[in-house]
């Protein structure tokens, strides 16, 4: 694309975006911006820029020049400056950037969810219309409690809390890393691992419903269960944001694209690792006790999953086009 051969021209073509840039880099000096606002000033910078080199070599010297130095300063310092340290830093990561991370990839979250909800109802169907099914759907320890109608978690309160939870918590957490991971084959395998999770769980639940173990089924699953599912679709909906900016990165490069989506999927693995590792406890020490009354379980499985959603979407940060993030170094790419 040509540029304007004068300084006047060049200056009536660019004045207008410049303005914008210098507009949100002062509101980002004084706090934060929305994350589509802050794509914008980091997309609005490079641009200027690229205006600046050119004024540089056509208008040396000239007012316009001088002015745009200004403003690309301006600029430079709202979007790269040190990011906060410490505890409040802490804080304002889990309150502000991670809900803002979440509420950019409300449809990658949708998509993740009826997937897996898909695959739960196809496990469950598969089994009632065809109790057979269970001979390959269902594993075989599940299969031999059911058959001698006691719980297959039965030796999980028999064995030391910490040997169990610490393994779950391994199982849990390199599953929703693969989850995200999976982001990199376009969403296939992510979207294959939601099928294949909720095949499972839908084929054991029908079983267990089959056998006489329906309650007990419920009993165990409804501590934990709602939290770890939750945990899952978080870390799914950051594997399809990465597979969004593989399969369509837009205007940025790829290389770019990717990265930022990487931190995003970050911001949301670091609510899902704490989350599994609360989940591992509750699953080695709560879910499988006889002296926990079953009302008692689900009301704090439904109970920590509602904090969590709730946590994720009431987020402080202004919204806009569904997210608020901060300005910092890291807000953008480059």
């Amino acid at each position: 694309m040509s540029r304007p051969r004068t300084v006047g021209a060049f200056v009536r073509a660019r004045r207008a975006a410049w303005e914008r840039l210098d507009a949100l880099a002062g509101r980002a000096a004084g706090g934060r911006l929305p994350l589509a606002e802050v794509e914008e000033l980091d997309r609005l910078y490079r641009r200027a820029a690229g205006d600046l080199a050119h004024a540089r070599a056509a208008f040396a010297g000239s007012d316009a020049e001088g002015h745009l130095s200004q403003v690309l300063a301006r600029a430079y310092a709202a979007l790269y400056r040190p990011p906060p340290r410490g505890p409040a830093a802490v804080l304002r990561f889990y309150r502000e950037e991670v809900p803002a991370a979440f509420r950019a990839h409300l449809p990658a979250l949708a998509a993740a969810a009826g997937l897996l909800a898909a695959g739960i109802a196809a496990g469950a169907l598969a089994v009632a219309w065809d109790p057979g099914a269970a001979g390959l759907l269902v594993p075989d320890g599940v299969r031999s409690a059911v058959a001698g109608r006691r719980m297959w978690t039965e030796g999980l309160l028999s064995a030391a809390p910490g040997v169990w939870g610490s393994a779950i918590a391994h199982n849990n957490v390199s599953a929703a890393a693969l989850a995200f991971a999976l982001g990199l084959t376009g969403g296939v395998g992510t979207a294959l691992l939601l099928l294949a999770n909720g095949l499972l769980l839908g084929a054991v639940a029908a079983h267990a419903f089959q056998g006489g173990m329906g309650a007990p089924f419920l009993s165990f699953v409804s501590a934990h269960g709602p939290a770890e599912l939750s945990a899952l679709l978080l870390a799914a909906q950051a594997g399809f944001a990465l597979a969004g900016a593989l399969v369509a990165p837009g205007e940025w490069p790829r290389a770019l694209a990717l990265q930022r989506r990487g931190r995003e999927g970050a911001r949301l693995l670091a609510v899902v690792v704490p989350v599994l590792a609360l989940v591992a406890l509750l699953e080695a020490g709560v879910s499988p006790s006889p002296a926990i009354p079953a009302q008692a379980k689900a009301a704090l499985g439904l109970g920590l999953a509602a904090a969590l959603w709730a946590a994720l979407l009431r987020g402080g940060g202004r919204r806009a086009g569904g997210a608020g993030a901060p300005v910092s170094g890291r807000a953008g790419p480059g």
